[in-house]
């Protein structure tokens, strides 16, 4: 009996001693679960893109997205030696654009709530991307990697055709509808787009999405009036560098060139007749053929003379050094000063020399 009452007080003293470690240890407990939730719950309501851009260095950033209210989103951040992270929040899917502070697209990449994306980008080839975290990014970012030749310096058609395929083999999947959106070459043929996005499931094309898309869309075009031109170092059909500034001249006449069936004759002896009238000084002429391919471009310029540079650029209206400038369609015309600012964007060839003659006229020049 005497040895039960000790074992008694022996287990009673010890619960006595360890009762602190016990309240502490109860408390940790309680603090760590309330934090998890609270983690949780962030999650849900947040989502987080972070990697590196190769070649970038230390520069501003911008995430573009539409957040499926109607607004679009714009996250300013820095990357450091091309490190980043940034963080935003969609309750669904939507696209998202990471640019340089400048204007230029680095990537694409679908984002949605409580995902963290990890990333790996190139900062001269926003084909060459690798995205971990969501399945629709991971597989649109290894198609455009696998198929980066294609689709950077391959032919419009060439380019329609590979997507097409795989659209058709996905159409459960929500990156063909990011393809569609995104690198399908619709100018001047956007109901057939549309048609073939039609195709797609309804769940992988949700109305959410291709509208965010084309509000996005639209606040870009907006912002791409006031985009400035800048120097560029392309190839021309004498695979020789052709390097443009604006500052070469008073003005500059670019000619976006390429649509199918176009009628180059009705526009050569135009821009003949205006560099043969004005001094180097006041107007210098580039034509930039976003043609389908290299063979329609070179064949148009065997068959001129033109007194201007002619280079090709792959990829189109969404060519990288381009895509700022949203063009529309083709033909197409911009006319810009010395700065770079442009004075006139349009499809009239005759309104663009009208607006480059008074301006001349006016500052007597």
């Amino acid at each position: 009996m005497m040895e039960q009452k000790q074992i008694k007080f022996a287990f009673a003293l010890d619960l006595f001693v360890s009762l602190p470690n016990m309240l502490r240890y109860i408390r940790n407990l309680l603090a760590v679960t309330v934090a998890m939730m609270l983690w949780a719950c962030g999650d849900d309501d947040r989502f987080w893109v972070e990697g590196v851009v190769d070649g970038l260095g230390t520069r501003g950033l911008q995430l573009l997205y539409e957040s499926g209210n109607g607004g679009v989103h714009v996250e300013e951040l820095q990357a450091i030696d091309g490190k980043f992270s940034v963080e935003g929040a969609a309750k669904d899917y939507t696209l998202a654009h990471l640019l340089t502070s400048d204007g230029r697209l680095v990537a694409r990449m679908l984002v949605r709530n409580g995902q963290t994306l990890k990333c790996v980008f190139d900062i001269d080839n926003p084909y060459n991307i690798q995205i971990k975290g969501n399945n629709p990014s991971e597989e649109w970012a290894k198609f455009l990697r696998e198929n980066h030749e294609v689709l950077r310096d391959g032919s419009h058609d060439d380019a329609n055709r590979l997507i097409l395929g795989y659209v058709d083999g996905h159409k459960e999947d929500l990156q063909s509808s990011a393809l569609m959106l995104t690198q399908y070459y619709a100018v001047d043929d956007e109901s057939r787009a549309d048609s073939i996005l039609a195709l797609i499931a309804p769940e992988a094309r949700p109305d959410a999405l291709v509208a965010g898309y084309r509000r996005m869309v639209s606040r870009l075009n907006t912002a791409a009036l006031e985009e400035k031109i800048r120097s560029f170092n392309i190839y021309n059909a004498r695979g020789k560098r052709e390097n443009y500034y604006p500052g070469r001249a008073s003005y500059s006449m670019i000619y976006f060139s390429g649509a199918p069936g176009e009628r180059r004759d009705t526009v050569t002896p135009v821009l003949h007749k205006l560099v043969d009238s004005l001094p180097k000084r006041r107007i210098q002429v580039l034509e930039v053929s976003m043609a389908r391919d290299t063979s329609i471009w070179k064949r148009n310029w065997r068959a001129d003379t033109t007194a201007w540079a002619q280079v090709w650029v792959p990829g189109g209206p969404a060519n990288p050094d381009f895509a700022r400038l949203d063009i529309p369609r083709l033909p197409y015309w911009i006319l810009c000063d010395s700065l770079g600012v442009a004075v006139y964007r349009g499809s009239s060839l005759s309104v663009a020399v009208d607006s480059l003659r008074r301006r001349i006229h006016a500052k007597n020049i």
